[in-house]
Protein backbone atom coordinates (compact mmCIF):
# COMPACT_ATOMS: atom_id res chain seq x y z
CA UNK A 1 0.00 0.00 0.00
CA UNK A 2 1.35 3.61 -1.05
CA UNK A 3 1.51 6.39 2.10
CA UNK A 4 -0.57 8.78 1.16
CA UNK A 5 -2.17 12.00 2.64
CA UNK A 6 -4.86 11.15 5.27
CA UNK A 7 -7.94 12.23 4.80
CA UNK A 8 -8.75 15.36 7.10
CA UNK A 9 -11.28 14.89 10.26
CA UNK A 10 -13.30 18.23 10.30
CA UNK A 11 -11.45 20.31 12.82
CA UNK A 12 -13.54 20.85 16.55
CA UNK A 13 -16.03 23.86 16.51
CA UNK A 14 -14.57 26.31 18.13
CA UNK A 15 -16.95 29.74 19.99
CA UNK A 16 -17.39 32.56 17.33
CA UNK A 17 -13.64 34.84 17.15
CA UNK A 18 -15.09 38.09 17.61
CA UNK A 19 -18.33 37.31 20.06
CA UNK A 20 -16.01 35.33 22.23
CA UNK A 21 -13.05 38.16 22.64
CA UNK A 22 -16.29 40.88 22.99
CA UNK A 23 -17.38 38.87 26.40
CA UNK A 24 -13.99 38.32 27.40
CA UNK A 25 -13.27 41.98 27.72
CA UNK A 26 -16.99 42.60 29.20
CA UNK A 27 -16.24 39.59 31.72
CA UNK A 28 -12.35 41.04 32.90
CA UNK A 29 -14.11 44.64 33.09
CA UNK A 30 -17.00 42.94 35.58
CA UNK A 31 -14.18 41.08 37.39
CA UNK A 32 -12.15 44.81 38.48
CA UNK A 33 -15.72 46.19 39.25
CA UNK A 34 -15.39 42.58 41.57
CA UNK A 35 -11.98 43.85 42.72
CA UNK A 36 -12.93 47.28 43.05
CA UNK A 37 -15.83 46.16 45.52
CA UNK A 38 -13.86 43.78 47.69
CA UNK A 39 -11.14 46.59 47.91
CA UNK A 40 -13.70 49.27 48.78
CA UNK A 41 -15.13 46.89 51.23
CA UNK A 42 -11.09 46.01 53.18
CA UNK A 43 -10.09 49.69 52.60
CA UNK A 44 -13.22 51.75 53.44
CA UNK A 45 -15.73 49.82 55.02
CA UNK A 46 -13.49 48.64 57.84
CA UNK A 47 -12.37 51.65 58.72
CA UNK A 48 -15.70 53.37 58.94
CA UNK A 49 -16.46 50.17 60.88
CA UNK A 50 -13.34 50.30 62.98
CA UNK A 51 -12.71 46.73 61.83
CA UNK A 52 -14.17 43.90 60.07
CA UNK A 53 -17.48 43.05 60.42
CA UNK A 54 -19.39 39.89 58.47
CA UNK A 55 -20.90 41.13 55.84
CA UNK A 56 -17.66 42.93 55.21
CA UNK A 57 -15.94 39.86 55.26
CA UNK A 58 -18.50 38.40 53.04
CA UNK A 59 -18.32 41.10 50.74
CA UNK A 60 -14.27 40.77 50.20
CA UNK A 61 -14.66 36.69 50.07
CA UNK A 62 -17.48 37.03 47.79
CA UNK A 63 -16.36 39.66 45.50
CA UNK A 64 -12.59 38.42 44.99
CA UNK A 65 -13.63 34.67 44.56
CA UNK A 66 -16.45 35.81 41.81
CA UNK A 67 -13.72 37.45 40.04
CA UNK A 68 -10.89 35.01 40.10
CA UNK A 69 -14.11 32.65 38.40
CA UNK A 70 -15.07 35.26 36.09
CA UNK A 71 -11.29 35.64 34.50
CA UNK A 72 -10.69 31.95 34.64
CA UNK A 73 -14.51 31.53 32.84
CA UNK A 74 -12.79 34.77 30.44
CA UNK A 75 -9.87 32.43 29.93
CA UNK A 76 -11.71 30.01 28.28
CA UNK A 77 -14.30 32.17 26.56
CA UNK A 78 -11.51 33.79 24.99
CA UNK A 79 -9.74 30.18 23.88
CA UNK A 80 -12.68 29.73 21.80
CA UNK A 81 -14.19 27.07 23.83
CA UNK A 82 -17.64 26.34 23.77
CA UNK A 83 -18.07 25.44 27.45
CA UNK A 84 -15.93 28.29 28.28
CA UNK A 85 -18.56 30.45 27.20
CA UNK A 86 -21.63 28.93 28.53
CA UNK A 87 -19.41 28.87 31.86
CA UNK A 88 -19.17 32.82 31.53
CA UNK A 89 -22.67 32.95 30.51
CA UNK A 90 -24.18 30.87 33.47
CA UNK A 91 -21.77 32.59 35.91
CA UNK A 92 -22.74 36.03 34.75
CA UNK A 93 -26.44 35.34 34.59
CA UNK A 94 -25.95 33.78 38.38
CA UNK A 95 -24.37 36.66 39.55
CA UNK A 96 -26.72 39.25 38.52
CA UNK A 97 -29.38 37.32 39.63
CA UNK A 98 -27.51 37.16 43.21
CA UNK A 99 -26.97 40.89 43.73
CA UNK A 100 -30.86 41.26 43.22
CA UNK A 101 -32.58 37.94 44.76
CA UNK A 102 -29.70 36.41 46.94
CA UNK A 103 -28.29 39.48 48.99
CA UNK A 104 -32.16 40.37 50.10
CA UNK A 105 -33.33 37.10 50.53
CA UNK A 106 -29.92 36.24 52.86
CA UNK A 107 -29.98 39.29 55.09
CA UNK A 108 -32.65 41.60 56.25
CA UNK A 109 -32.31 44.17 53.22
CA UNK A 110 -35.47 44.82 51.17
CA UNK A 111 -35.49 44.35 47.40
CA UNK A 112 -36.77 47.53 47.18
CA UNK A 113 -33.43 48.70 48.95
CA UNK A 114 -31.07 46.37 47.38
CA UNK A 115 -32.07 48.20 44.31
CA UNK A 116 -31.84 51.83 45.56
CA UNK A 117 -28.89 51.27 46.70
CA UNK A 118 -27.27 49.27 43.74
CA UNK A 119 -28.29 52.49 41.29
CA UNK A 120 -27.60 55.14 43.71
CA UNK A 121 -23.92 55.61 42.73
CA UNK A 122 -23.51 57.41 45.89
CA UNK A 123 -20.90 55.05 46.93
CA UNK A 124 -17.92 52.88 45.56
CA UNK A 125 -19.46 50.16 46.54
CA UNK A 126 -22.61 50.48 44.81
CA UNK A 127 -20.94 52.03 41.86
CA UNK A 128 -18.96 49.02 41.15
CA UNK A 129 -22.11 46.65 41.58
CA UNK A 130 -24.07 48.43 39.26
CA UNK A 131 -20.84 48.16 36.90
CA UNK A 132 -20.82 44.63 37.46
CA UNK A 133 -24.31 44.24 36.50
CA UNK A 134 -23.90 45.97 33.24
CA UNK A 135 -21.10 44.49 32.26
CA UNK A 136 -22.19 41.19 33.27
CA UNK A 137 -25.06 41.62 31.25
CA UNK A 138 -23.08 42.56 28.08
CA UNK A 139 -20.90 39.58 28.93
CA UNK A 140 -23.65 36.78 29.09
CA UNK A 141 -25.20 38.30 25.86
CA UNK A 142 -22.09 38.22 23.81
CA UNK A 143 -20.89 34.59 25.39
CA UNK A 144 -24.01 33.03 24.52
CA UNK A 145 -23.81 33.98 21.00
CA UNK A 146 -19.99 32.93 21.04
CA UNK A 147 -21.12 29.90 21.81
CA UNK A 148 -24.25 29.59 20.05
CA UNK A 149 -22.30 30.37 16.75
CA UNK A 150 -20.03 28.13 16.23
CA UNK A 151 -16.69 28.36 13.76
CA UNK A 152 -14.93 25.56 12.26
CA UNK A 153 -12.45 26.95 10.76
CA UNK A 154 -8.67 28.54 11.75
CA UNK A 155 -7.83 28.67 15.47
CA UNK A 156 -7.64 32.69 14.67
Amino acid sequence: MAAGPMPSARPKPRANAPAAVIAGVFALLAAAMLVWFALYNVFVATEANGGLSGITVQNIVSGALSAVVLVVSAGFTFARRIPGAWTLFGFCVFSVIAVFVGMPLLSTTTLGSQVKWLFSFDDGDSTAMALMIVFSLLAAVAAAIAASVKSYGSKL
